[in-house]
């Protein structure tokens, strides 16, 4: 009898869908010891196969100036990715329902690379067990799912003195619809990402203040990068000044594992 399989699988990043199998933190720092260390947690009610593995990547820019992931940068990953001096243990385990998993990350010292943050990417990789469906659709002919979620992390680690900031070549500011898109042209300047928040305000002439707007950043390099600024539904038509504020603070991290840099404030003009 022959048996037709399908196998689908489902690559997600984490924080798109609420996972069975959850990672925390979302951010990892190895200590002065090249230490870290990762949760997983198996939130469902069958047993979970987890696997890890590394790869090197960075959020980067598609041509739009929005948020894409770049895997590809050989020169980049030897300039600044942990390579093959992370380790982590266990690599791979069986998770019971209900239970959790701390997994440890030690980083190699390499006393000839040059200060700085290195980095790269976790991937977490989980399935159930067993086989999630397996239905027959008719006389020698079944399809089986099995639903892989593959989650990816950063981790990091301090090397020496290091230093960040950000320098704009161009920002300009633009109505699209509902929202203020605001266009940057940067480059990260010292030797680690700029890793932060962003809190943009929009103002009328007399000071009021008309839109808020806050989000996490991540900047590694140098790109073009865009920020939309939701606007009230009623807004009156006239000229109005957003002030942009970079700061290396986020609520998911703490401030002794960023990397500090005075706050950078910009204002631009609009017609509404």
């Amino acid at each position: 009898m022959k048996s037709l399989i399908l196998s689908i699988q489902f690559l997600l990043v984490f924080g798109i869908v609420q996972a069975q199998v959850s990672l925390a933190p979302t951010t990892v720092f190895a200590d002065a010891n090249g230490i870290g260390t990762m949760y997983v947690s198996n939130g469902s009610d069958k047993p979970q196969e987890v696997n890890i593995s590394f790869l090197f990547g960075y959020p980067g820019n598609d041509a739009e100036g929005n948020l894409s992931m770049i895997y590809s940068d050989s020169i980049r990953e030897n300039q600044s990715g942990l390579g093959d001096r992370i380790r982590t243990f266990p690599r791979s385990f069986i998770l019971a329902p209900g239970q959790q998993q701390a997994v440890r990350f030690q980083v190699r010292p390499d006393r000839n690379r040059p200060d700085g943050m290195y980095f790269t990417r976790v991937k977490v990789a989980s399935n159930e067990q067993t086989a999630s469906v397996e239905e027959t659709i008719t006389e020698g002919i079944s399809t089986q799912i099995s639903l892989r979620l593959e989650q990816v992390i950063a981790v990091f680690q301090k090397n020496g003195e290091t230093s960040t900031g950000l320098e704009f070549q161009e920002l300009a500011a633009s109505r699209k619809e509902n929202f203020i898109k605001v266009d940057s042209k940067f480059t990260v300047s010292g030797n680690s990402p700029y890793l932060g928040s962003l809190e943009a305000v929009v103002k009328s002439n007399s000071g009021e203040i008309v839109a808020r707007h806050q989000q996490t950043v991540a900047m590694y390099f140098e790109g073009f990068r865009s920020y939309s600024i939701p606007l009230p539904e009623e807004i009156t038509p006239g000229e109005y000044e957003v002030e942009l504020l970079f700061k290396t603070e986020r609520s998911d991290i703490s401030s002794s594992d960023l990397v500090q840099a005075p706050p950078i404030s910009k204002k631009l003009s609009i017609t509404l």
